[in-house]
């Protein structure tokens, strides 16, 4: 018989993060289930380690990509190779209670196997990670994610997520566990419009077409998922900006594309992408924050006429936004406020931010900042 919950657990040189992980899966209390190790061809023996506990478990399959994919095209390998009526993901690098599957079994009959369970997540620093980057992650954690204890069906689930709440993590796929025929679904959309080398806010794209083709969620108030922020993950390596900075841009046509596709399922959908599209605008805009004027060789103050004009960082990001200005996907940046000619790059990036997402974590930056005398960046 099949399983009932399949683990996808996309791995990638996570060696000082897999035996944990492995660990939280095989000791559930909830039996029926498989595990998935997708693995992308990681250099530093964590799959060497998976293979040794799938000789002790017939219930771990490893399934090898032909080249490194990243994690979202290894969770679309993990998609069609699946084979439980419902999949969870989990990252290489987190863990998971020993009752989740018992618990997401008794929820699931319950309310008669809705399309989606969300449930709550704790969150574990990481001693290798600096102090700044912990309380960071820390705050958005600490913000609403979406979860709703109401059931929902239909329009509901995107709107519960995407309109209702302004708050950041609304899209996550590890907070959730999914119907697999729902995911089966999304594949046909994500491998015509969507490249899977994503590093950057893939979580969000996969989840809009989810949310979408979704008809039931039921959401629950336990903590079964543990979040390990850790310190050398591809979001947060800062030499992946400009790849990151693409990605955001490409997914902003995606979703502009598949609102298209996906508006008869949900006449919600180009809203949702035209917010969407600004919050991603946003992030553009931030991935700057940290880069001084030496790291992209140029003047960030904006030049007011007269003289040789500098490249400004300030052109630079019109020059990110512009292919989609262009477009008419996000709305081209409003005439500054005379004082941030002479901000710093953290406090401009912050502040043009602001014009795609009032987001209350970029007020905190801003006041953290100033408060330190520009010594603390978030």
């Amino acid at each position: 018989m099949s399983p009932r919950i399949s683990l996808i657990i996309p791995t990638y040189n996570a060696k000082d993060y897999i035996a944990i992980c492995l660990e939280s899966c095989i000791n559930q209390s909830f039996r029926d289930i498989e595990i998935l190790i997708i693995d992308d061809c990681g250099n530093d023996g964590a799959i060497d380690i998976a293979k040794s506990y799938a000789k002790r478990d017939s219930r771990i399959r490893i399934i090898r990509n032909s080249q490194n994919l990243g994690t979202f095209a290894a969770r679309i390998e993990g998609i069609k190779h699946a084979k439980g009526a419902y999949i969870c993901f989990i990252d290489a690098d987190d863990y998971i209670e020993s009752k989740m599957c018992e618990v997401l079994e008794q929820t699931l009959l319950a309310h008669k196997e809705p399309d989606i369970i969300h449930f709550n997540i704790h969150y574990k620093g990481n001693k290798k990670t600096s102090l700044l980057a912990n309380a960071a992650h820390k705050l958005r954690y600490i913000l609403p994610i979406g979860l709703s204890l109401k059931p929902l069906s239909n329009t509901n689930i995107a709107y519960n997520f995407f309109l209702k709440n302004y708050h950041f993590p609304k899209f996550t796929l590890w907070d959730k566990c999914f119907k697999s025929t729902l995911l089966k679904q999304t594949l046909p959309l994500i491998q015509t419009y969507i490249p899977l080398k994503l590093i950057m806010a893939e979580d969000m794209l996969h989840f809009f077409i989810i949310s979408l083709l979704a008809k039931s969620y039921v959401g629950i108030n336990a903590r079964l998922y543990v979040y390990c922020l850790n310190h050398i993950s591809i979001t947060q390596n800062k030499a992946k900006v400009e790849k990151k900075i693409l990605d955001m841009r490409h997914i902003i046509q995606a979703l502009h594309t598949l609102a298209k596709e996906l508006v008869a399922h949900n006449p919600l959908a180009p809203k949702i992408a035209k917010i969407m599209g600004n919050n991603l605008g946003s992030l553009m805009i931030l991935e700057s924050r940290f880069y001084t004027p030496q790291h992209y060789g140029m003047n960030n103050k904006i030049n007011r006429g007269g003289g040789a004009k500098q490249t400004s960082l300030l052109d630079i990001i019109r020059t990110h936004l512009s292919p989609l200005v262009e477009q008419n996907l996000i709305a081209p940046l409003k005439p500054l406020p005379f004082y941030t000619g002479i901000c710093s790059p953290y406090m401009l990036c912050c502040i043009l931010s602001l014009q795609y997402w009032n987001r209350c974590l970029t007020y905190i930056r801003l006041s953290v900042y100033i408060l330190s005398f520009t010594h603390i960046k978030l």
